[in-house]
């Protein structure tokens, strides 16, 4: 029916990192478990998957980064549990193009891929010090990309919106809840819970005023029940 629709976390486990880049002018010295955490939509009979975790590093980044996980996780094992392969998958929304958010963007090769234009352009040319974070061989793997400029809705409760400032094309996802409430899956424009409710922005960083405008976006979103793209407390989150 036009008015159902399901949301699902999956896991993809964690991953090691600074925490300092996960919030900025905080937490230096300290590393953090990262959590890896797709999201699955059903809506209007499309399998819709946000972001694909984390696939295997390349030696110059393994080094700087552990990556974790149980039996069970991984991206594939949870589409398995529910009776799913990449094959199913009819649509991915990547939030951005940084490498732990399309790791995996070459296994649903029947899959459309919704990415900004501007975030298609940086990943192939981006600034120097924005370099490291982008893993060509994870996003310049033959799927079919629909470049997009600006808001997007891709079915009636399924919402994509530009949250700039991570990285020039960074976009969030809003699911339209038939009770009114919403699931808004940040991605990096708020990678912990405090950056949506203390107005933090990201420690990685395209532009500092841009994310802060985005961060206000996000929060101005009412009945909202926020996805925090790395926050390893949000890892048994049940939504609705």
């Amino acid at each position: 029916m036009a008015d159902e629709v399901t949301v699902r976390l999956l896991s993809d486990g964690r991953f090691t990192l600074p925490k300092s880049l996960l919030v900025y002018g905080k937490y230096f010295g300290e590393v953090y478990e990262a959590a890896l955490k797709p999201m699955l939509i059903i809506s209007e009979g499309k399998k819709i998957l946000v972001d694909t975790g984390l696939g295997e590093l390349p030696e110059k980044h393994a080094r700087f980064h552990k990556i974790i996980r149980k039996p069970g996780e991984g991206l594939e094992a949870q589409l398995e549990a529910l009776g799913m392969g990449p094959e199913d998958i009819d649509i991915v929304v990547n939030t951005h193009l940084h490498f732990d958010h399309c790791g995996k963007n070459a296994l649903f090769e029947n899959a459309e891929f919704y990415v900004q234009v501007s975030e298609l352009r940086y990943a192939y040319a981006p600034d120097r010090f924005m370099k490291n974070a982008y893993v060509r061989e994870f996003f310049d793997v033959g799927v079919k990309y629909v470049p997009i400029r600006g808001p997007y809705r891709l079915t009636k409760h399924v919402l994509i919106v530009p949250t700039p400032g991570h990285t020039p094309g960074h976009q969030s996802v809003v699911v339209e809840l038939p009770d009114g409430r919403r699931v808004v899956y940040c991605g990096d424009a708020a990678t912990l819970r405090e950056c949506v409710e203390r107005r933090n922005i990201p420690g990685v960083l395209w532009r500092s005023d841009v994310a802060l405008r985005s961060i206000d976006k996000l929060r101005s979103i009412r009945n909202a029940i926020y996805v925090y793209s790395h926050d390893n407390e949000q890892l048994e989150l049940a939504l609705p």
